[in-house]
């Protein structure tokens, strides 16, 4: 037998050897236990899970101090936005105050009431109201305007006062509640005359009424136009306290807080404006107890 036909012998012989094993082996596989593998595995993973862990807690420190960054980075970013989106909102809402306050106070004069040959102008107070020794105002008006001393300044509510010094541009007007300041008046429900005083205070006394006069709490107090200088029928104020014989009254307008107010202009020709003390456009009731200021009737049609 030549040697190439052993070789040839000799390699299926191997070849069937390795079949025969292989079925063998497949059979054991077939027959074997596997539950003894799943244990080994499970011991495998219980022995790799904490070192695992262990070599992964470094990376998900990482990771979470990255995830820290990227807020405070968000939040700081959001944080700046609505820092903005809040003064903006401060800003529209100082501006809303302002109109609103504008609004509010032109408001105060736009109802005025404009008498018979006058006409009113819109003017702005451009100093504080009132002082320790003086109530006067000034407004921001003048002689370019038309406006001239003994001018009647009034709100929607009532008097301010009268103007007493005039500028170019600038007027200053004494109020009501100046110490200086004398208004003829009448009681609205009974038409006594009287005239209010200031005291430089937020309150003004009414003197000079008839003795038989019977003023009320609450009785609402006029111009009464005397003399010419203030129109009739502008309201003064409030009767606020009776007790014997001083009368108290609590001015119509808030005279702490003028922001805008009407001039009236005109309705004063051939009065002499120059000298506007009581004297001049006034005079005290007469001692005898008979005769009468003024006579007419009052509001309540009776006679006086």
């Amino acid at each position: 037998m030549r040697a190439s036909d052993k070789a040839k012998i000799r390699q299926r012989r191997i070849g069937h050897t390795l079949l025969v094993v292989a079925s063998f082996s497949l059979m054991f596989l077939g027959k074997a236990d596997f539950n003894a593998l799943r244990s080994a595995r499970m011991g495998l993973n219980d022995f790799i899970a904490p070192v695992v862990d262990l070599l992964s807690a470094p990376v998900r420190g990482v990771e979470t101090m990255v995830q820290g960054i990227q807020t405070v980075a968000s939040l700081r970013a959001e944080n700046v936005r609505l820092q903005a989106e809040n003064a903006m909102l401060k800003r529209w809402r100082r501006r809303a105050e302002i109109l609103e306050s504008e609004n509010r106070q032109l408001r105060s004069v736009a109802g005025a009431v404009s008498p018979d040959r006058r006409v009113a102008l819109t003017a702005r107070a451009v100093t504080a109201p009132g002082g320790a020794f003086a109530h006067t105002v000034l407004v921001a008006n003048g002689s370019d305007q038309g406006i001239a001393a003994g001018n009647p300044v009034v709100t929607a509510d009532g008097l301010v006062g009268l103007v007493v010094d005039v500028g170019a541009a600038y007027s200053r007007v004494l109020m009501i509640s100046d110490i200086n300041a004398q208004i003829p008046v009448i009681l609205a429900s009974s038409s006594w005359p009287g005239v209010t005083t200031g005291n430089n205070g937020p309150f003004l006394a009414l003197r000079y009424l008839p003795e038989e006069a019977m003023p009320r709490v609450g009785e609402l107090v006029l111009t009464s136009g005397h003399g010419g200088v203030l129109p009739a029928g502008v309201p003064v104020g409030r009767i606020d306290l009776v007790q014997d014989d001083y009368v108290r009254i609590k001015p119509a307008v808030d005279l702490r807080n003028l922001s805008y107010v009407s001039i009236l202009v005109g309705g004063t020709d051939g009065i002499d404006t120059n000298n506007l003390e009581l004297g001049e456009y006034y005079t005290p009731l007469p001692q005898d107890d008979d005769s009468r200021l003024f006579e007419g009737v009052n509001a309540l049609g009776e006679r006086q």
